[in-house]
């Protein structure tokens, strides 16, 4: 190799670390910021997350209640984010009037699609 190839090869390898680098940064903090505002979060997984954890505080009154309605939301590649997640679509969807408990999935595929569901419980 000649002094400009050497060049060249190091701006590559410069250029694929800062992006190997951004990639993995996107990928670590995608989804960790909604899930840090519930009152548990079960551990993460980087490359694939299935986990559910509780919505409620109060677990000494908890009853599930006799119907589950559910609710969710979708992120694409961190670039797309759609649906609704809210307590109050997932009670309508399963004809809830008094909401005693509610829950959360989540689910992260290598930060390429994530889902989060929220689960309530109730009459």
């Amino acid at each position: 190799y000649n002094t400009c190839n050497l060049y060249y090869l190091k701006i590559r390898k410069r250029v694929f670390l800062l992006v190997t680098m951004g990639v993995c940064i996107v990928m670590l903090q995608s989804g960790c910021a909604a899930m840090a505002m519930a009152p548990f979060s079960p551990p993460q997984g980087m490359l694939f997350n299935s986990t559910a954890a509780p919505l409620d505080v109060d677990y000494s009154n908890t009853t599930l209640g006799t119907k589950q309605g559910t609710s969710n939301a979708y992120n694409i590649l961190g670039l797309f984010a759609f649906g609704d997640a809210s307590t109050q679509t997932a009670a309508k969807n399963g004809q809830i009037n008094t909401i005693h408990h509610a829950d959360y999935s989540y689910t992260n595929i290598l930060g390429i699609f994530q889902k989060t569901t929220v689960i309530v419980y109730g009459e």
